[in-house]
């Protein structure tokens, strides 16, 4: 295969997918500032669903957040 003949890289554009989870550093549908913003509306939005009630959003939070993935991995280890 000549050099010519391999793909080239390329860089994915963040922020196509606004159910995307953040999983780990790199290119992905979502960048770290993205879901920061996005759970940080997340927090006000489940305590309004919840009547204040911060244990019910936080259970809430672990499933429904951006960096759910992560939160995951950290009560894993």
């Amino acid at each position: 295969m000549s050099r010519d003949d391999t793909e080239a890289g390329h860089d994915t554009p963040t922020g196509t997918d606004p159910d995307a989870k953040y999983a780990e550093p790199g290119y992905q549908d979502k960048s770290m500032g993205q879901a920061v913003d996005q759970d940080e509306e997340l927090v006000d939005e489940l305590l309004e669903e919840t009547d204040g009630d911060v244990e019910e959003a936080e259970e809430r939070f672990e499933d429904e957040s951006a960096g759910s993935p992560t939160l995951q991995r950290q009560h894993d280890s």
